[in-house]
């Protein structure tokens, strides 16, 4: 990292505008790592994040499965499941208990390019935090999960008061 470019920390922002601008600036650059990735002929983190969930759920899925985390609605779901049975990654399948609904499964090939993505992702982020001492990862886990915590239960909070 070119440290000249690098944004100082002011110290006359409060904490939590601190915060949300390291964060944008931490996003900013895992998306410009993504892009180089996706540049070498891999998936993009969503498209990765997409075949994984669906990896791991076992079994085909209906499209509101993945109407959730990065994709906030049916229509985001939708066209990246366009997207990904243009590619061969996942097809459509009927519905067996619902025959007005289909299913997205994942193809061979795209449990293939999966495996291949989830490695290369996996070697980026081993490089990028490499530096990180044992008590620095563990601590930025711990803060990283918690923030999260705190941030679904507001979220859940929030829906219950409507």
């Amino acid at each position: 990292m070119n440290q000249d470019c690098a944004e100082p920390v002011r110290l006359d922002e409060t904490f939590e505008q601190q915060f949300f601008t390291l964060l944008s600036r931490i996003c900013r650059q895992l998306v410009q790592h993504a892009e180089q990735i996706k540049a070498a002929g891999t998936l993009s983190p969503p498209q990765l994040w997409f075949l994984k969930r669906l990896h791991d759920a076992g079994a085909p899925q209906p499209i509101s499965f993945f109407a959730d985390g990065i994709f906030s609605n049916l229509s985001n779901a939708s066209q990246m499941i366009d997207r990904l049975e243009t590619e061969g990654l996942v097809c459509r399948i009927h519905n067996p208990r619902d025959r007005r609904s289909k299913l997205v499964e994942l193809t061979e090939r795209g449990r293939r390019r999966m495996n291949r993505a989830y490695e290369r992702h996996h070697l980026l982020a081993q490089e990028l935090l490499k530096p990180l001492t044992a008590e620095e990862r563990v601590a930025a886990l711990a803060t990283l999960e918690r923030m999260l915590s705190l941030f679904e239960d507001e979220t859940r909070d929030a829906g219950h008061c409507v």
